[in-house]
Parts: C-alpha cells; structure tokens; sequence
C-alpha cells in the first residue's frame, strides 16, 4: 500500500446501495401456492414446490417485521414475512399482500424500472440479509441429513435453520448457493502465477527482507485456499459505514454503477490499446502489486479524457529514494510528449479488478489535487488490471475504470463512492516505438527479481503463463500487428 502514497508526487505538482446483477435477469418459476410438502418419513427432497411456509415449518425461517429486503438500482425496500408465509410490504400508507418472493420482487423492480418484465425472486429477495437461495440451501441439506423438525429454543425463536447456516458458512458455504460459492475443482481451476518468491514462500528465506520491503501481494497469491478466497471478497459500499482507521483498507469494494445512482457519468473516456496493452503487459510480469501513470488530453468542451500513453513506474513498494527519480523521468516523458497526467493505474495480481478502500482514498486525494478550478477543472481516472483470475481460466485480464464520487456533505464521516466509469477502447493502427521501448525496460527490470512470474510454468491445463498473457495481450494489439511479430518479440524478451 506504501507504493501507492508514494508515488503521488506528479498529482501534486499537476495543479451503495446493490448494483443491479445478473440474477435481476433471469426469470424463475415460483409457486404461488402457500401450502408445503408433506412432512414426516419418506418425504422427497426436490426443489419443486418450495415456498416460504415450507421454509417456515421446517424450521429455516420464521415469521418477523422488516426481515424480508430487495436492493435494486440503488434503492432498498423492506417487507414483514406473515406467520402464513405471504409478504406484507407497506407503500404509501398501503399494505400490499404477494404470495410469493417473486410476485413481490417483479412488482418492486418495475416501481423502479417500468420496462422490467422478468425477476427471480429467491435470488433478489433477502430474509436477515442472506438471499433466500441461501436458506433454501439450508433446507436443502437439512433435508438430506434427515434432521427432525426443530422445537422453539428458549426465546422463542427458530435456532436450528441459523446453526446450519453458520456451520454452511464456516464450510465454505453450499454449492447453491451465490453468497458462498465452493471454488472450482483443481483440474478446472488456473493455478496462482509462479515465481522463485512464492515457490519459497513456505520456508524461512521467505521471511527476510530481500533488499527492500517484502513482496507480500506476491506471497499472497502464492496459492488460493477457501480462506484465501474471502480475503479476496468484494463487499457492497452499503457495508461500509463510517470512515475508521481500525478498519481493513485492504478490503475490496464492488464499485458502483451511475445509473443505479440515477445519475449519468460526469465525463466520457477513451483509452488506446496500445496504452492497455503496455498497461496489461506491466501487470502480467510479477506476482506484486505494481503502478504506473496515465498520461492524454482532456478536453473541458466536449468533457471528454482521451487516454493515449501508460507510464510504468519500474520502482519498488517502498522504495522512496528511487521513486522520486522515476516521477521526475515520467514527467519529463510526459511533458515531451505534449502530453496530461491524466490518472493511475495499478494491479491486482490474484484478487477482483475492484479496488481496495486504500485505492479509494488515494483516488480521492488524486482527484482534489488534481481538480483546478473554473475553467482549469481536470479530472483524475483510476485503473485498476487484474492479471490472474484464479475462479476461472479466464485468458484476458479483468479491467476496471473508476472515479469516486465525494460523500454528501451530511455525511461527510463516511468513504468516498466508487463508480464504474465506462471507456471505449481506441484502436491503434500502428504500434509505436515507446510501447516496444516500455516492453523492452519492463522485461529488463524485473528480469532479475524474485517475484517475475515463471512464464515456462503451467497455468491451466496443457497452457504456459506465457500462452496466457500473449492471449491476453493480443487482443490489444494494433492492427499492423498481424504476422505474430509482437508476440515474438515478447516470447524472446522473457523466455
């Protein structure tokens, strides 16, 4: 995290609510009727027919005002759960009966967006705030284990349902459910990037300092458990609360959408693939975090930000003696170039391409630095690339564009808004000599380094890291590059 507060100097001197997901999408069968499968021996557990009084009177579930909840585009209504299992939701003075989460879900959702016409509700609906997928997985598995049907505990409230699903939770969750997804299984899943830091990670050389500080977003992705994965877990905004400095500002938080705010995003942008392809080709290289500077034009008319170059910062976290000779040589480049600062990029290595509530403070000091005034306004953009995604053999690197939007005054106590800032990708017809000269000064400086990724090593299946990133990478490439020249030129400067 040093990296990013250190390498600011350039931005200086330059003077939730829920994101509408896929699951609103899809449209489920929910039955309407209120009755539940018999009870007793010999019930079949399917999934068919389930409803909330099934729930109910299995013990998953109970009665209670307020404990039923939809997030949707930014709002975020409330409803009691009735002892007969129907939702009773109260709008305007008015209450308002559904016999089933569906009915009430769709009926919500086109409150808010009238040209909705489908919705799942066990998906959208929550009851404590856990998706009713997630309790219908408790019941799932209390029905497999042949549980007897629990009695009220002490207070008066159902406690069986609860214990499973903190034991669900404590076991990496249920396979249906979307809260708690099991990770893929080892021969489906890509393997962490390999490097000789993370390949000694286990034993005590990896404990000494090599040189600088240690690597430790490297040694984090040196392999990925259950419990690594929800280091990695991306939280709503909402969650947040107020600002404190005992919170985890490594945590990473869902940026979102400025439609779901019903706003329209302030500025548009571009950015060339030649910049993404320098950008991607940086973040590839180590099992670190790195940064790097954008640099292009803003134009205050058409409030347009056109991102035309990526600077690599080839400095190491911490290192605040080399830091500001590497800024001083990027604005030099910058400037000779007849280029802006403009914004940052960074990486992250294994987790989400979501940044981190450090990112979000960063971006936000970024952003009145670098702001001006009247006619001399200039906005910042954040870029955040992750290279390896460990859910899925996913080839390409995420990519993930924001902008934070300052909290209201009133809540001035509170973090600033991270929101998706869209850009469309500027194809380059020619690949320039600074992208072939930044490639050729990146593959030089970690060349050496304990944390570059072994691109000989395996990545998933019968594929290399290095089948990998050119994959990755070929998709930005200009469209004189056709004859596999590049990527020869990559092959022979890391291999």
């Amino acid at each position: 995290m040093d990296l990013r507060t250190d390498l600011k100097m350039l931005f200086r001197d330059d003077d939730s609510n829920s994101v509408h997901s896929m699951d609103d999408d899809l449209e489920s069968v929910d039955s309407g009727s209120t009755s539940s499968p018999a009870s007793g021996k010999g019930r079949v557990v399917t999934g068919r027919g389930i409803t909330l009084s099934t729930l109910m009177n299995d013990g998953i579930v109970e009665a209670g005002e307020n404990v039923l909840t939809v997030d949707y585009l930014g709002r975020n209504f409330t409803a009691d759960l009735c002892k007969d299992g129907k939702i009773c939701w109260t709008h305007k003075n008015t209450k308002e009966i559904f016999n089933s989460p569906s009915a009430w879900a769709i009926h919500i959702k086109k409150l808010v967006n009238p040209a909705k016409k489908s919705g799942c509700g066990w998906a959208s609906v929550k009851y404590k705030g856990k998706k009713l997928d997630l309790w219908k997985s408790v019941w799932f598995r209390k029905m497999k284990l042949g549980l007897p049907t629990p009695e009220l505990n002490g207070n008066g409230n159902h406690s069986d349902g609860l214990h499973l699903l903190d034991e669900m939770m404590q076991n990496g969750g249920s396979k249906e459910s979307e809260d708690f997804q099991d990770l893929p299984s080892p021969t489906d899943r890509p393997r962490a990037p390999v490097s000789e830091l993370t390949r000694k990670k286990s034993s005590s050389s990896c404990n000494r300092k090599m040189g600088e500080e240690e690597y430790t977003q490297g040694m984090m992705c040196g392999s990925m458990t259950k419990s690594d994965q929800r280091e990695f877990q991306v939280v709503k905004y909402s969650s947040l609360g107020k600002r404190s400095s005992e919170r985890d500002h490594s945590k990473l938080v869902e940026c979102l959408s400025f439609s779901s705010q019903g706003r329209i995003q302030p500025f548009t942008v571009s950015i060339t693939t030649n910049c993404l392809l320098v950008v991607d080709f940086h973040c590839h290289l180590t099992t670190s975090e790195v940064v790097g500077y954008l640099a292009g034009k803003w134009d205050s008319s058409t409030q347009h930000m056109s991102v035309l170059q990526a600077f690599p910062c080839r400095c190491r976290l911490g290192d605040k003696q080399n830091a500001a000779v590497v800024e001083e040589e990027i604005r030099r480049s910058i400037a000779l170039r007849g280029l802006q600062l403009i914004g940052w990029y960074h990486s992250h290595p294994c987790s989400a391409a979501q940044p981190s509530l450090a990112d979000v403070e960063c971006q936000m000091e970024y952003q009145i630095q670098m702001k001006g005034e009247g006619n001399s306004y200039q906005p910042c953009l954040a870029l955040v690339c992750c290279p390896y995604t460990l859910q899925r053999p996913q080839k390409e690197s995420s990519l993930k564009s924001y902008w934070v939007m300052p909290p209201p005054e009133c809540q001035a106590n509170r973090f600033g808004v991270p929101m998706t800032m869209n850009f469309n990708w500027q194809s380059d017809i020619f690949l320039t000599q600074d992208v072939l000269l930044e490639m050729k000064c990146l593959a030089e400086y970690y060349k050496d380094s304990a944390d570059l990724v072994w691109f000989k090593e395996t990545w998933h299946k019968s594929e290399t890291f290095m089948d990998k990133l050119k994959g990755s990478l070929s998709k930005k490439f200009p469209k004189d590059q056709t004859d596999g020249r590049l990527l020869d030129y990559i092959h022979n400067l890391l291999l």
